[in-house]
């Protein structure tokens, strides 16, 4: 129902969008002969750009708050996941992985409580993407060298979740898998 109503805010503001820029452009085309051009051409602009920039910031004042990065921003996690991508794998761990001999453990993670997973790669680019049991992308970050992501969320339904590599790290890419139980 959600997504429903995002569409149908996104059509209405794509509709609104495009009758306004065609008024734009038809009212700012060269005058024929027998007009003397366009009357006020810096007003009609001016409130142009004023009606964009406001619809854009109550859109962006909206959106923003509901982002996964502020969604739970308040919250204290109940676990945390730290997370190595490598290739071809990801390593899971509820405690910091050593670099130098990983060793992932099955995870178990509570319904309904904030799980906070800290991503990093060994080595090259890799997308973490949790997907449920229906493989509808639930959430996903990027998992770079160097720099820990936090990706929090709160898993509704028990049951596995698969994590897939979005982003194309090499010849055995499509392998490049691993799971975790929500109960």
């Amino acid at each position: 129902m959600q997504q429903q109503m995002i569409l149908l805010v996104f059509l209405i503001l794509a509709g609104i969008t495009t009758v306004v820029f065609t008024y734009v452009y038809a009212s700012s085309k060269k005058a024929g002969q027998e007009k003397q051009g366009m009357s006020n051409p810096l007003r009609k602009r001016f409130w142009f750009l004023l009606i964009l920039f406001v619809v854009l910031g109550i859109f962006a004042s909206v959106t923003i708050p509901k982002s996964p990065y502020f969604l739970f921003a308040d919250e204290t996690p109940k676990k945390i996941v730290h997370v190595s991508a490598m290739q071809f794998a990801f390593i899971l761990s509820e405690k910091a992985i050593d670099p130098k001999s990983p060793s992932g453990e099955p995870i178990e993670l509570p319904a309904n409580e904030l799980v906070e997973f800290r991503v990093t790669s060994l080595d090259v680019n890799h997308g973490f993407a949790i997907y449920d049991q229906s493989n509808t992308l639930i959430t996903q970050t990027q998992a770079m060298p160097g720099y820990v992501n936090r990706l929090r969320h709160k898993f509704k339904e028990p049951g596995k979740y698969n994590i897939l590599c979005l982003e194309f790290c090499g010849m055995a890419h499509h392998g490049m898998r691993s799971s975790f139980i929500v109960k």
